[in-house]
């Protein structure tokens, strides 16, 4: 996908999570641990629906909101890529699968925090904001939930 603009964040951020839900349940499939297998759902239920919450921001701002035009940082940092299935994350453990999430979860906080330093006072701010809010929280839902699964 070819991104230009906030709306095109938006689009790719919705793919994104429900690629990247595909992805884990794919990728940890063939997991001997019974732990990593139940985090991967987990986190993948998680991931449909941050798909689901972020695709509701195409239908609710504004087109000066989506029109505004984000490329510079895209072309410094590449995006996470979950395209196809990776088998080495079926050797990880649950710690180290909710690492790797949460790395790659930290490169999406940081992509719309510095596109939201880059907004000023704008309807493009007021829902990079929101959407940067979303992302934080169900992070720190789902970090919350391995750390109980370790518990167990």
């Amino acid at each position: 996908m070819h991104i230009e603009t906030i709306g095109n964040v938006v689009a790719w951020s919705g793919e994104f999570h429900r690629n990247f839900a595909a992805f884990i349940e794919s990728s940890v499939a063939a997991s001997d641990d019974e732990r990593t297998k139940m985090l991967s759902g987990y986190i993948a239920d998680h991931e449909r629906q941050l798909a689901k919450t972020v695709s509701t921001f195409d239908h609710v701002e504004s087109d000066n909101a989506l029109g505004t035009w984000c490329n510079e940082f895209l072309n410094k940092q590449p995006l996470p890529d979950t395209s196809s299935k990776d088998e080495e994350w079926a050797t990880l453990s649950a710690k180290q699968l909710m690492d790797r999430v949460r790395d790659i979860h930290e490169q999406l906080i940081a992509l719309y925090s510095h596109l939201l330093s880059r907004c000023g006072a704008t309807p493009a701010a007021d829902m990079l904001e929101q959407l940067l809010d979303v992302e934080e929280h169900q992070l720190m839902l789902m970090t919350h939930s391995a750390n109980r699964l370790e518990d167990i």
